[in-house]
């Protein structure tokens, strides 16, 4: 893309700045970003679009995105469908009271809170130790 001098006075410029050439203050051919970046940072310049070229306003314009939540998959890939897995998982993650398993210890014994454990990867030597330790797992 073109690039526009709009610094006051160079508006009409014609001739060589730095590696471009300028017909009445516009490029005569298309400029690389970093040729644009580094004009920017001297005088004011946008793309022939009207788009500012400068970085501080990309990253103001950017302020609000979220950020990129990435997932590590094999050999370090990103896995955009283990993203929407592990968010799925974190709205399904299943809430325990200490209620809820003080009935379940009274009715199955240790065995019932294992088998809600086991598949969650908390594990526990007493009936206390592991609900403690779903209460926790549910917390966070």
């Amino acid at each position: 893309m073109k690039l526009r001098i709009t610094q006051l006075g160079f508006e009409g410029y014609s001739g060589q700045m730095g590696v471009i050439n300028f017909e009445d203050g516009l490029s005569t051919a298309d400029v690389l970003v970093i040729d644009a970046v580094r004009m920017s940072a001297v005088m004011l310049c946008e793309w022939e679009d009207g788009t500012s070229v400068s970085i501080t306003q990309s990253i103001i314009d950017n302020a609000h995105s979220p950020a990129p939540m990435f997932v590590s998959g094999a050999e370090g890939q990103h896995d955009t469908e283990k993203v929407e897995t592990a968010k799925n998982d974190q709205t399904s993650k299943p809430v325990f009271t200490e209620e809820q398993l003080s009935v379940l210890a009274d009715s199955e014994g240790i065995k019932g809170l294992r088998a809600l454990g086991d598949p969650i990867g908390v594990k526990g030597n007493s009936i206390k130790d592991l609900i403690a330790a779903l209460i926790d797992y549910s917390k966070v």
